[in-house]
């Protein structure tokens, strides 16, 4: 319809079918067609009979006059957009696992507002079959998770690592088999690999499972238990309570997306940001 309206003005200003044609590199059959459609729509004659020069009806001058209009905020439009592209504001949307929203993002997220400071942004935290999901019914922007996923409808790249440790107090002298081992719930990244490595390493504790790995942190601190957490996990202030084995890991962390979602120059502008950040 917007088309069939700027071969209108174009015919205006070119004075004539023809030359609006060559302009055009349209045929004249088709540009008259394309005005014969106008009038069917629209119940009006556009031009006045006459083979000399294009001269408007009174109804054709409403209608070019309102396809002038239409370029106008056309125009406007492209500007708008246009600013919006060189200023990155607004929402966005992350949801991250707790492993690395609790000890990594914190960095990051004051990076971002400092650089872009119409940039709101909002911190979600998740474990990483709900990130997924929240992905695909679009309430997240962006979300990064402790586990690989195969999914036709979610993009998936390597983000960053870390190393998963073994955590216990230093007052600890009995068999770990014989204490309890705390763990995350099922969904959450960590405890995919918090099943493997007691497998591998043939632990049978009683699994307690707590879906906040700060509690379980203080509670190893206070000598309930021992678990598997990131070393990002792990601050100095545990240091004095607590002793870490490695468990020879290197685990990845994944950032992830939604393939269906419109990516705007925002999107990319922040997803480029945070690839290149790094991490601590």
């Amino acid at each position: 319809m917007e088309d069939k309206l700027r071969i209108l003005k174009i015919i205006v200003e070119e004075d004539g079918f023809t030359n609006a044609a060559e302009k055009l590199y349209k045929t004249q059959p088709s540009i008259s067609r394309d005005i014969k459609y106008l009038e069917e729509k629209y119940q009006i004659k556009i031009f006045e009979k006459t083979r000399k020069q294009i001269i408007l009806t009174e109804a054709g001058r409403e209608l070019y006059d309102y396809a002038c209009q239409l370029t106008i905020l056309d125009e406007q439009l492209k500007v708008r957009i246009n600013q919006h592209k060189e200023e990155i504001q607004g929402d966005f949307v992350i949801g991250t696992s707790h492993t690395f929203g609790q000890s990594m993002l914190l960095d990051l997220t004051i990076y971002l507002q400092t650089k872009y400071p119409k940039l709101h942004i909002h911190i979600n935290v998740y474990n990483s079959a709900d990130i997924i999901s929240k992905l695909k019914d679009y309430s997240i922007d962006l979300g990064i998770i402790e586990k690989p996923i195969q999914d036709e409808k979610i993009t998936s790249e390597v983000l960053t690592k870390d190393k998963l440790m073994l955590v216990k107090n230093k007052k600890i002298k009995d068999n770990l088999n014989d204490i309890r081992c705390y763990v995350r719930e099922t969904g959450s990244g960590i405890r995919y690999y918090q099943d493997m490595l007691l497998q591998q390493h043939q632990l049978t504790s009683r699994k307690v499972v707590i879906n906040d790995n700060q509690l379980i942190l203080e509670l190893v601190k206070q000598n309930m238990g021992y678990t598997i957490l990131s070393n990002f996990s792990i601050k100095s202030h545990d240091e004095p309570y607590i002793t870490t084995q490695e468990l020879n890991l290197n685990r990845n962390f994944f950032i992830v997306s939604n393939n269906g979602r419109y990516k705007t120059h925002k999107y990319h502008t922040i997803i480029n940001e945070i690839k290149t950040y790094e991490f601590k």
